[in-house]
């Protein structure tokens, strides 16, 4: 109980930079209300994209790895001490091991509530799987962000079922589009047509399928991709590029800090993952009013868009369906332009700041014994 005060709130992220988790805790801490809510933030490792407020402290834990995780976990139990917070809210899985090890058998613990933000039969690791098995039940609440997923995660630790919530990420659309207004490094042709993929360069998110569907796509239609991201697979993209003769059809830029002003160029968004928690990516495309052509993959893009009316949602890993999609909606213009403003329409009626805060907010001060 914060007794009249605003709760200390410590949000323990992996870093300020690249995903998806990432923006999650940096759009969090920059928009709750500061009546109720103090907030800090713990960071894994220095790196940073995503800028906080300057009354958030941000204190860095230097992690180097897992051989550097026993280190980790005393440093975080160290800080945590230190900063005495009310409550302690964790992003990802390996923050939710991290401050569940940090807060294991620590006297009069904070309020703990951990997020899970991708499926956790696939993208968790046994030897994680086993630690979040002993230290989930330590959690006020763990929230997902997604129905699905919610629904895996119970399946996966049952005894957690009367403590899941679902709350989808808060997306900052009147930021985006002041970023989407920003002067575009990089113009598009006026006959082509333009498809965007952003995300991790990873098997997950499956960026050299997305490279094959492209290919099949331009043997009947002049189109050009955007790729956006950096990860472990940039040298297959280099490879795959260059086997499939795609040439000056693929820019890959790497690490965009600002995509926006690419989103609002593009005619189509492609997400080509085989699994996902509730990919940022694809909300913010569709918030920015871009069709999207998505793999109907666990968990998320089909909460996200509304097959036929905001995009189109193709089985995972086939890439001749993704191309022949591809093909039938750029084929009809006006029904494009439609699904451009459906998509506007309905991700930020969803997803927007203004409806997923206050959930947010309210969440947090119930597991700090708070009312709203």
């Amino acid at each position: 109980m914060s007794e009249g005060r605003p709760s200390k709130l410590v949000v323990l992220t992996h870093s300020l930079t690249g995903g998806g988790a990432e923006r999650f805790a940096s759009t969090l801490v920059r928009h709750l209300d500061r009546r109720r809510f103090h907030p800090s933030v713990l960071a894994a490792t220095a790196e940073r994209t995503y800028q906080v407020p300057a009354d958030v402290p941000v204190s860095v834990l230097g992690y180097r790895g897992p051989l550097d995780l026993p280190r980790t976990v005393l440093a975080t139990r160290r800080h945590l001490a230190e900063l005495a917070p009310d409550l302690v809210l964790s992003n990802v899985l390996s923050t939710n091991c991290l401050a569940g090890g940090a807060l294991w058998r620590r006297p009069e613990p904070p309020a703990w509530v951990a997020r899970v933000g991708n499926a956790p039969e696939l993208a968790e690791p046994w030897w994680q799987r086993l630690w979040a098995e002993r230290v989930y039940p330590r959690a006020r609440f763990v929230v997902s962000n997604s129905a699905r997923m919610a629904e895996a995660v119970a399946r996966e630790y049952p005894e957690l079922a009367p403590r899941l919530r679902v709350l989808p990420n808060p997306t900052d659309f009147a930021a985006l589009d002041s970023l989407a207004a920003a002067p575009p490094t990089h113009r598009r042709g006026e006959e082509e047509a333009r498809l965007i993929w952003v995300g991790r360069l990873t098997p997950q998110k499956r960026p050299l399928l997305a490279l094959e569907a492209l290919a099949r796509l331009r043997q009947e239609v002049d189109a050009r991709l955007w790729l956006c991201g950096s990860g472990p697979l940039a040298e297959a993209v280099e490879r795959q590029v260059e086997k499939l003769e795609l040439g000056d059809a693929v820019e890959q830029l790497g690490f965009v800090a600002n995509p926006f002003p690419l989103l609002a160029q593009a005619d189509l968004f492609l997400l080509t993952s085989d699994f996902e928690g509730l990919p940022n990516a694809l909300i913010e495309a569709q918030g920015l009013g871009v069709p999207a052509l998505a793999t109907s993959c666990p968990y998320g893009p089909d909460e996200i868009v509304e097959e036929g009316v905001t995009g189109r949602l193709v089985p995972p890993g086939q890439a001749g369906v993704l191309a022949w999609e591809a093909r039938q909606l750029l084929a009809d213009r006006p029904q494009l332009l439609e699904m451009g403003r459906a998509a506007r329409e309905r991700a930020r009626r969803l997803f927007d700041l203004a409806a997923v805060l206050p959930r947010w907010q309210a969440l947090l001060l119930e597991a700090v014994g708070e009312s709203a």
